[in-house]
């Protein structure tokens, strides 16, 4: 076989490797995904990251490890939580954090439990009013809610969806950190809330030796990233997330991201 032959089979040969190469990285790429995920102000499962020093929240953390281990990338879209529930159910975004499989349950939930909240009222030191069912919140003067949130107790939700003249609703932006404005100043009775959010944000404010716990709600419930039911994609993502969680826990990563919200697991 002369050289020029021989070249020729060998460039033939890098021809045919490059592009078998070609084919087999293309459908990798196209692979990839940009999960848009709605977030909202509730820290520390969902964090808006210009409010506190770049903080996404846990949850936010648990998605963005969770998807680049899987070669994804995650936005974040900032929307009220009740908008953020439309735009998801319509297949406008992909996902939104620290959801209740009852308040969506027609979007697609991972098995992976990613916390537990119970509904908590707050009060300043210096008020007596204590929560201790239907009467004590007629006797209120005010209490302040979020507009849309699901505060998961049947008698705290009955009452506030008559909208009686002593529930103050409030809705735009940064929702929690007006109301508890409102409660130092003495302008609200009790805030309800979730325990370890309003833990999170008073302190935050700077306020947490002001204000005690009025009350709790009987009532707890698992928390989730809710993902689109208009996606067809949804199932995979959630069991990326479910999967990634349980390495994360058993390699200790989920521990250091809890960490830097000074929580733990709440998984025993």
């Amino acid at each position: 076989m002369s050289q020029i032959a021989t070249l020729q089979r060998m460039f033939k040969l890098h021809l045919i490797t490059f592009i078998f190469s070609l084919i087999l990285f293309v459908p990798q790429q196209s692979m990839a995904d940009t999960l848009r995920i709605a977030t909202d102000e509730w820290c520390p499962y969902d964090c808006i990251a210009a409010q506190n020093d770049g903080k996404v929240g846990y949850m936010g953390d648990l998605l963005v490890a969770a998807m680049q281990n899987r070669g994804h990338q995650v936005e974040f879209v900032e929307v009220s939580y009740s908008r953020g529930l439309e735009l998801v159910r319509e297949g406008k975004l992909d996902a939104t954090m620290a959801c209740f499989r009852e308040e969506a349950p027609d979007f697609v939930f991972s098995n992976a439990v990613q916390g537990i909240s119970n509904s908590t009222f707050f009060s300043r030191k210096d008020n007596v009013w204590r929560y201790q069912g239907l009467d004590s919140l007629k006797k209120a003067k005010m209490i302040g809610v979020i507009k849309g949130y699901d505060y998961v107790d049947p008698v705290v939700m009955d009452y506030i969806n008559q909208h009686p003249s002593n529930v103050l609703e409030i809705t735009g932006e940064k929702p929690l950190e007006r109301l508890l404005q409102m409660l130092l100043s003495g302008r609200l009775t009790a805030v309800i809330d979730d325990k370890m959010v309003l833990e999170y944000k008073i302190q935050q404010m700077g306020h947490a030796d002001q204000v005690v716990v009025s009350g709790s709600t009987s009532a707890v419930i698992n928390v989730y990233s809710g993902f689109s039911p208009a996606l067809p994609k949804s199932k995979h993502y959630a069991q990326i997330l479910e999967e990634e969680i349980e390495k994360m826990r058993q390699s200790g990563q989920l521990q250091k991201i809890l960490s830097a919200y000074g929580i733990q697991d709440w998984q025993p």
